[in-house]
């Protein structure tokens, strides 16, 4: 129900944003041309679910990356990070999640496109913490993610960025107040669907 949830914010996302005007398509700089440097800042929102989320309410998050266009090639690589807090069902406290990963990121388009869609492969690391009646809960692993998003030039240093995430997580054995906890792995998967900006150097 929750990922249904997602996918319906996403869709409305898209349609909200996915019509520029014609005013803005004309002179639009349109990034696929050049190799250049970017950096693409985003807000979410996150469900995590699973083992490792079961407990957790969606959450707001933010994400940093940094990305390379390659010149001839609609191709981007970078790395980044990002954080949620998540509110702990019948608890009176929060969750906190935290990943740095590395991306590689392929643009799709026609060249009659006023969008450019992308897909985005990312691996890295996730961690969730939390603190309740003074005992430190920590678990941490692997994080294997997939995007589905749009590029849309909006200036010659600006696009915006709409997109939705999909991961799978698989931590190790809990953390409880320094000491790891054998037997007590947790896994899960990650929704999120998230909205911001690339900006162009």
């Amino acid at each position: 129900m929750r990922g249904f949830v997602v996918a319906a914010a996403f869709a409305a996302l898209l349609q909200t944003f996915g019509a520029p005007s014609e005013a803005s398509a004309q002179g639009r700089f349109d990034p696929r041309r050049d190799a250049r440097f970017m950096l693409d800042a985003n807000l979410a929102y996150v469900l995590v679910t699973g083992d490792v989320g079961d407990s957790l309410d969606g959450g707001p998050g933010v994400e940093l990356a940094a990305l390379y266009q390659l010149g001839e090639v609609p191709l981007r690589l970078g790395g980044g990070a990002g954080y949620s807090r998540h509110k702990i069902q019948e608890e009176d406290g929060f969750a906190h999640r935290y990943d740095v990963f590395a991306v590689a990121e392929l643009l799709l388009f026609s060249e009659e496109t006023e969008m450019i869609p992308y897909v985005q492969g990312r691996a890295g690391w996730m961690q969730l913490s939390n603190s309740l009646d003074g005992i430190s809960t920590k678990v941490s692993g692997l994080e294997l993610g997939a995007l589905v998003g749009v590029d849309m030039p909006v200036a010659e240093s600006i696009s915006i960025d709409v997109s939705g995430q999909f991961s799978w997580f698989t931590g190790g054995d809990l953390n409880i107040d320094g000491i790891s906890v054998p037997g007590t792995s947790r896994s899960g998967s990650l929704f999120a669907i998230r909205a911001g900006a690339f900006f162009f150097f």
